[in-house]
């Protein structure tokens, strides 16, 4: 069977619910449901995956209650089960997103598209370096004078 990678970020299909904004803070920061599920103390994937399971009018009602607790400004609390209404059909199950696991086995490993480019050059760099070394010229090796040959040797005086 393979692995389960519903808590994966990049492949969980919980993103769209996960980033949407919640609405805005007194401070006037934006707040998403990541940041109100963290906020409860709450593994926000863990908590997305189990309302995804749960009957629509207790999904509202659960998101309801966690957009309750923010520091939202007015308007938005007075707002929060449209708000959580909303945001609950960017859930993979109401959407018919995309399935749980994404990844089988076998499956081809996705590659940045640098990785391919840098992996060119590098070897590029390396093939003309050790193209510089083979063809240099040799050096001559140093010589060494002997002590004698290194003092004029005087002739009969």
């Amino acid at each position: 069977m393979p692995p389960n990678d519903a808590f994966a970020l990049k492949n969980s299909g919980l993103n769209a619910f996960l980033f949407a904004e919640v609405g805005t803070e007194q401070s006037g920061s934006r707040l998403t449901v990541l940041s109100v599920l963290a906020r409860l103390g709450n593994d926000p994937w863990a908590q997305a995956a189990a309302w995804d399971k749960m009957r629509n009018a207790a999904k509202i009602e659960a998101l309801t209650r966690a957009i309750s607790q923010m520091p939202l400004c007015p308007c938005d609390l007075a707002d929060a089960r449209a708000t959580a209404a909303r945001l609950i059909t960017l859930l993979p199950s109401v959407t018919g997103g995309e399935p749980r696991i994404t990844r089988r086995a076998g499956t081809k490993f996705d590659v940045p598209e640098w990785v391919p480019r840098a992996a060119f050059g590098i070897l590029l760099g390396v093939a003309i370096i050790a193209g510089t070394i083979a063809t240099a010229p040799p050096t001559p090796a140093p010589t060494v004078l002997s002590a004698s040959a290194a003092q004029p040797v005087a002739q009969g005086r």
